[in-house]
């Protein structure tokens, strides 16, 4: 194989093994849309993979971060979020999965503020797999392993 080729394969999997930063809605931000499908278009702009980050700008107070199954995503049932913040933040997906984002606020969900979203697996190595036998309150906690949180605020 020609030197140059390999050079550049190199420098084409460094790149792909870097995590990115997305701030969601771009300059809009996290706040209820001007059009119910803003968050889906906004989404379908990108390829996510595993370690890259979310970046959720808003106003503490007005809007916040909730994380919902698919079913409660799909008819915005806020009673059992899988994970929820009050404060702007950073979140950093470390799994291959599809997780689906909103705002428990009054009807932002029903307005549109939430988007399901896919991130593929990094080109790395996949971290080994847990038991099979874990229990239902197990498996939640496994979800919520799967991103990690870093508060804007003060």
């Amino acid at each position: 194989m020609n030197m140059k080729y390999v050079v550049v394969l190199v420098i084409a999997i460094a790149a792909m093994a870097e995590a990115a930063e997305y701030t969601v809605g771009d300059d809009m931000g996290w706040m209820v849309p001007p059009t119910p499908d803003y968050y889906a278009t906004w989404v379908s702009k990108y390829y996510f993979v595993e370690n890259d980050t979310l970046v959720f700008n808003f106003e503490q107070g007005m809007h916040d971060i909730t994380v919902l199954t698919k079913e409660d995503f799909d008819s915005c049932n806020m009673a059992n979020p899988l994970f929820q913040s009050p404060e702007p933040g950073e979140i950093m997906v470390m799994a291959s999965d599809t997780f689906y984002f909103t705002c428990s606020f009054g009807q932002h969900c029903a307005k549109g503020q939430k988007f399901a979203i896919y991130f593929a697996s990094a080109p790395m190595p996949p971290s080994p797999s847990p038991c099979p036998s874990e229990s239902a309150t197990a498996d939640q906690a496994k979800q919520s392993r799967k991103f990690k949180f870093v508060s804007m605020g003060n």
